[in-house]
């Protein structure tokens, strides 16, 4: 939980807020994607047993990520997907492509440590510094 290497958590209340870090923009997607799921529930008890294509597009860098992270909280509250591993296949600046992998919320398996209703827009942001990416995405509560 809170895996300094990949993210960190920056506040807590009826938001969370994370700070995402990579080495490539598909590294910094994948990222996110484990940061979500790992806040979530231990992802170690989570077996890839489906893979699952994943297509995104945004307007901008910014509006890409949350609806990356839109689109994988919507695997889990509609279909009820947790998902352990990331592979990004392709990133742009307004587009995204993946496969990621996971299994069905199994109750007696999963224990959820927390929820999250949405993504924010607000405050969530992604950018490029020299040789690092990082992302700030906002969970509502």
């Amino acid at each position: 939980m809170d895996d300094p290497k990949r993210y960190r958590i920056l506040t807590r209340s009826s938001e969370l807020a994370i700070k995402v870090f990579g080495k490539s923009q598909a590294e910094l997607f994948a990222n996110s994607a484990f940061a979500l799921f790992d806040l979530m529930t231990d992802v170690g008890k989570v077996e890839a047993r489906e893979q699952l294509p994943l297509e995104v597009e945004g307007v901008d860098r910014d509006d890409l990520m949350v609806n990356w992270m839109r689109e994988l909280l919507y695997l889990y509250q509609g279909s009820g997907y947790l998902l352990r591993e990331f592979k990004v296949l392709e990133a742009k600046e307004t587009y995204v492509r993946g496969e990621v992998s996971g299994e069905k919320y199994d109750p007696d398996r999963h224990e959820m440590q927390r929820e999250f209703r949405a993504v924010a827009h607000h405050k969530s942001r992604m950018e490029k510094t020299g040789d690092q990416w990082t992302a700030q995405v906002i969970f509502e509560l």
